[in-house]
């Protein structure tokens, strides 16, 4: 979805002229889109934590939890009246197996994204690589980036360059 609806509105003129140039309207790939929208969508609600379990894992209480979601340091998303913690936000413990921090650096980025916006376009920004966080050369996620030990400010940056690029 966009951030912006109004950015992505075409106009009658630039409409025509995309049709004129082949470019039209396909149901079949919007319905395709839209499925996979909803399937990245159930698989982050699924495999997510709940907030007693994000206390637990986090070791802090079931209030500074919500106090965390509410400023926006833990990515959260409502599903059927309660809010679920995608768990692709977590460190996992390599002794343990199991996640015990949140990764350094997410809480800013959390912060610096436009609220309301699609958990899969979270998603999305956290595992696709960015030719902007390379390391030898490779370009890496935004999560790979940060648990490298990579700087927040760069995945700042980007934030700040996607919202303006939506404008």
């Amino acid at each position: 979805p966009a951030i912006k609806p109004g950015a992505a509105a075409l106009t009658e003129n630039e409409a025509r002229l995309l049709d004129e140039a082949g470019f039209v309207e396909d149901p079949v790939a919007f319905a395709q889109a839209a499925a996979d929208i909803v399937a990245h969508t159930a698989l982050l609600i699924n495999t997510a934590y709940t907030g007693p379990e994000v206390a637990v894992l986090l070791g802090i209480n079931e209030s500074r939890v919500r106090q965390r979601r509410l400023a926006r340091t833990l990515w959260a998303i409502e599903s059927d009246g309660n809010w679920v913690y995608p768990a692709i936000q977590f460190e996992i413990n390599i002794k343990t197996g199991q996640p015990d921090r949140q990764i350094r650096g997410l809480e800013r980025v959390f912060q610096a994204l436009p609220v309301g916006l699609h958990p899969t376009a979270v998603a999305g920004l956290l595992r696709t690589p960015q030719i902007e966080l390379q390391v030898d050369g490779r370009p890496l996620s935004v999560l790979d980036w940060l648990r490298s030990g990579g700087s927040v400010e760069p995945v700042l940056e980007l934030v700040e360059i996607a919202d303006w690029a939506s404008t």
